[in-house]
Protein backbone atom coordinates (compact mmCIF):
# COMPACT_ATOMS: atom_id res chain seq x y z
CA UNK A 1 0.00 0.00 0.00
CA UNK A 2 1.44 3.37 -0.74
CA UNK A 3 0.45 6.34 1.42
CA UNK A 4 -0.84 9.62 0.16
CA UNK A 5 -1.28 13.34 1.81
CA UNK A 6 -5.30 13.38 1.63
CA UNK A 7 -5.51 16.85 3.90
CA UNK A 8 -3.73 18.93 5.54
CA UNK A 9 -3.60 22.16 7.90
CA UNK A 10 -1.17 24.89 9.77
CA UNK A 11 -0.44 27.06 11.55
CA UNK A 12 1.99 30.44 10.76
CA UNK A 13 5.25 30.20 12.42
CA UNK A 14 5.42 33.02 15.29
CA UNK A 15 4.79 33.82 18.47
CA UNK A 16 0.77 32.96 19.46
CA UNK A 17 0.55 33.98 22.64
CA UNK A 18 -3.62 33.21 22.78
CA UNK A 19 -2.77 29.63 22.20
CA UNK A 20 -1.72 26.92 23.73
CA UNK A 21 0.18 23.44 22.88
CA UNK A 22 -3.04 21.70 23.60
CA UNK A 23 -5.05 24.59 21.53
CA UNK A 24 -2.77 24.64 18.63
CA UNK A 25 -2.80 20.68 18.70
CA UNK A 26 -7.21 20.95 18.44
CA UNK A 27 -6.72 23.52 15.81
CA UNK A 28 -5.06 21.37 13.36
CA UNK A 29 -6.21 18.40 13.54
CA UNK A 30 -9.66 19.51 13.00
CA UNK A 31 -8.39 21.52 9.77
CA UNK A 32 -6.56 18.67 8.66
CA UNK A 33 -9.57 16.07 9.19
CA UNK A 34 -11.96 19.01 7.47
CA UNK A 35 -9.66 19.34 4.57
CA UNK A 36 -9.41 15.21 4.09
CA UNK A 37 -13.42 15.15 4.27
CA UNK A 38 -13.27 12.49 6.86
CA UNK A 39 -13.81 12.44 10.79
CA UNK A 40 -12.46 10.96 13.69
CA UNK A 41 -14.16 7.58 12.91
CA UNK A 42 -12.24 7.32 9.77
CA UNK A 43 -8.97 7.45 12.04
CA UNK A 44 -7.28 4.15 12.50
CA UNK A 45 -4.52 5.66 14.85
CA UNK A 46 -2.89 9.06 16.07
CA UNK A 47 0.78 10.33 15.69
CA UNK A 48 1.79 13.09 16.94
CA UNK A 49 5.30 14.75 16.51
CA UNK A 50 6.71 16.92 19.93
CA UNK A 51 10.01 17.66 21.13
CA UNK A 52 9.26 18.93 24.41
CA UNK A 53 12.36 18.55 26.78
CA UNK A 54 10.87 20.76 29.15
CA UNK A 55 8.82 23.71 26.52
CA UNK A 56 5.74 22.91 28.35
CA UNK A 57 4.89 21.17 31.45
CA UNK A 58 2.35 18.32 29.97
CA UNK A 59 4.66 16.27 28.90
CA UNK A 60 1.94 13.31 27.75
CA UNK A 61 0.72 15.29 24.99
CA UNK A 62 0.25 12.73 22.42
CA UNK A 63 -3.12 12.14 24.49
CA UNK A 64 -3.92 16.18 23.79
CA UNK A 65 -5.02 14.65 20.15
CA UNK A 66 -7.97 12.82 21.67
CA UNK A 67 -9.27 16.74 22.84
CA UNK A 68 -10.01 17.89 19.20
CA UNK A 69 -13.21 15.14 19.18
CA UNK A 70 -14.91 12.74 21.38
CA UNK A 71 -14.77 10.45 18.28
CA UNK A 72 -11.49 9.93 18.89
CA UNK A 73 -11.85 8.35 21.83
CA UNK A 74 -10.01 4.78 22.37
CA UNK A 75 -7.98 5.62 19.15
CA UNK A 76 -4.15 4.73 19.68
CA UNK A 77 -1.82 7.86 20.05
CA UNK A 78 1.44 7.49 20.07
CA UNK A 79 4.20 10.63 20.85
CA UNK A 80 7.09 10.85 18.42
CA UNK A 81 10.53 12.86 18.95
CA UNK A 82 13.47 13.02 16.96
CA UNK A 83 15.05 16.74 18.07
CA UNK A 84 14.84 18.65 14.36
CA UNK A 85 13.61 15.51 12.94
CA UNK A 86 10.58 14.93 15.13
CA UNK A 87 8.30 15.85 11.95
CA UNK A 88 9.90 14.00 9.62
CA UNK A 89 9.96 10.85 12.28
CA UNK A 90 6.19 11.25 13.11
CA UNK A 91 4.78 11.21 9.20
CA UNK A 92 7.24 7.83 8.93
CA UNK A 93 5.72 6.57 11.50
CA UNK A 94 2.56 6.76 10.63
CA UNK A 95 3.63 5.64 6.55
CA UNK A 96 5.06 2.90 8.64
CA UNK A 97 1.60 1.86 9.96
CA UNK A 98 -0.24 2.16 6.84
CA UNK A 99 2.30 -0.03 4.98
CA UNK A 100 2.15 -2.37 8.11
CA UNK A 101 -1.71 -2.79 7.02
CA UNK A 102 -2.04 -1.97 11.00
CA UNK A 103 -4.11 1.46 9.97
CA UNK A 104 -5.74 2.74 6.58
CA UNK A 105 -6.18 6.19 7.98
CA UNK A 106 -3.83 7.96 9.87
CA UNK A 107 -3.80 11.49 11.68
CA UNK A 108 -0.30 12.73 12.11
CA UNK A 109 0.18 16.09 14.31
CA UNK A 110 3.80 18.38 15.08
CA UNK A 111 3.64 20.73 17.59
CA UNK A 112 5.99 23.06 19.57
CA UNK A 113 5.83 26.24 21.12
CA UNK A 114 8.73 27.51 22.46
CA UNK A 115 7.74 31.53 23.08
CA UNK A 116 6.41 30.96 26.25
CA UNK A 117 9.86 30.14 27.70
CA UNK A 118 12.60 32.54 28.76
CA UNK A 119 15.32 32.75 26.42
CA UNK A 120 18.57 31.15 28.83
CA UNK A 121 16.27 28.48 29.04
CA UNK A 122 15.53 28.03 25.34
CA UNK A 123 18.61 26.96 24.76
CA UNK A 124 19.42 25.01 28.16
CA UNK A 125 16.19 23.29 26.60
CA UNK A 126 17.36 22.59 22.85
CA UNK A 127 20.90 22.03 23.97
CA UNK A 128 19.64 18.40 25.35
CA UNK A 129 19.13 17.35 21.93
CA UNK A 130 22.95 17.54 21.28
CA UNK A 131 25.75 15.30 23.27
CA UNK A 132 25.54 16.81 26.31
CA UNK A 133 29.30 14.99 27.14
CA UNK A 134 30.59 17.04 24.22
CA UNK A 135 28.60 20.31 23.76
CA UNK A 136 26.80 20.45 27.09
CA UNK A 137 29.08 23.52 28.16
CA UNK A 138 28.72 25.74 25.42
CA UNK A 139 28.08 28.94 26.69
CA UNK A 140 26.29 30.03 23.47
CA UNK A 141 24.27 26.99 23.01
CA UNK A 142 23.50 25.52 19.92
CA UNK A 143 24.36 28.13 18.06
CA UNK A 144 27.50 27.74 19.33
CA UNK A 145 27.53 23.81 18.53
CA UNK A 146 26.93 24.78 14.73
CA UNK A 147 29.68 27.58 15.08
CA UNK A 148 32.21 25.20 15.71
CA UNK A 149 30.95 23.27 12.89
CA UNK A 150 30.99 25.98 10.55
CA UNK A 151 34.42 26.82 11.86
CA UNK A 152 36.17 23.64 11.39
CA UNK A 153 34.64 23.88 7.97
CA UNK A 154 36.00 27.47 7.06
CA UNK A 155 39.69 25.78 8.54
CA UNK A 156 39.58 22.85 6.00
CA UNK A 157 38.09 25.11 3.03
CA UNK A 158 38.61 28.27 3.73
CA UNK A 159 36.45 31.41 4.22
CA UNK A 160 33.09 30.39 2.98
CA UNK A 161 31.35 33.80 4.84
CA UNK A 162 30.22 34.64 1.15
CA UNK A 163 28.39 31.16 0.94
CA UNK A 164 26.63 31.40 4.47
CA UNK A 165 25.52 34.87 3.16
CA UNK A 166 23.71 33.52 0.09
CA UNK A 167 22.04 30.66 1.72
CA UNK A 168 20.66 33.33 4.18
CA UNK A 169 19.65 36.11 1.82
CA UNK A 170 18.01 32.84 -0.09
CA UNK A 171 16.41 31.72 2.75
CA UNK A 172 14.78 35.29 3.72
CA UNK A 173 13.45 35.78 0.44
CA UNK A 174 12.12 32.58 0.63
CA UNK A 175 9.71 33.83 3.54
CA UNK A 176 8.69 36.98 1.81
CA UNK A 177 6.86 34.31 -0.54
CA UNK A 178 5.73 31.88 2.31
CA UNK A 179 2.59 32.77 4.27
CA UNK A 180 3.55 30.81 7.13
CA UNK A 181 6.98 31.97 7.45
CA UNK A 182 7.88 33.62 10.98
CA UNK A 183 10.08 36.40 8.82
CA UNK A 184 8.88 37.49 5.70
CA UNK A 185 11.39 40.42 4.77
CA UNK A 186 13.94 40.19 2.01
CA UNK A 187 17.37 40.96 3.41
CA UNK A 188 19.73 40.80 0.59
CA UNK A 189 23.09 39.70 0.01
CA UNK A 190 25.11 42.42 1.73
CA UNK A 191 22.89 42.30 5.23
CA UNK A 192 23.47 39.35 5.62
CA UNK A 193 27.20 39.35 4.10
CA UNK A 194 27.62 41.85 6.46
CA UNK A 195 28.99 42.20 10.46
CA UNK A 196 26.75 44.76 11.62
CA UNK A 197 24.83 46.44 15.13
CA UNK A 198 21.50 44.68 13.54
CA UNK A 199 23.22 41.64 11.93
CA UNK A 200 26.08 40.81 14.94
CA UNK A 201 28.12 37.66 14.99
CA UNK A 202 26.50 35.20 17.13
CA UNK A 203 28.59 32.13 17.53
CA UNK A 204 32.01 31.02 15.44
CA UNK A 205 31.45 32.64 11.76
CA UNK A 206 27.87 32.42 12.05
CA UNK A 207 25.90 35.66 12.31
CA UNK A 208 21.97 36.53 13.58
CA UNK A 209 21.19 36.03 9.83
CA UNK A 210 22.50 32.63 9.76
CA UNK A 211 20.40 31.47 12.91
CA UNK A 212 16.60 30.60 12.85
CA UNK A 213 14.27 32.51 15.13
CA UNK A 214 12.47 30.85 18.57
Amino acid sequence: MTACIVGWSHTPFGKHDAETVESLIVRVANEAMAHAGIGPQDVDEIVLGHYNAGFTPQDFTASLVLQADDGFRFKPATRVENACATGSAAVHQGIKTIEAKRARVVLVVGVEQMTRTPGPEIGRTLLKASYLPEDGDNPAGFAGVFGNIAGAYFQRHGDQSDALAMIAAKNHHNGVQNPYAQMRKDLGFEFCRTESEKNPFVAGPLKRTDCSLV
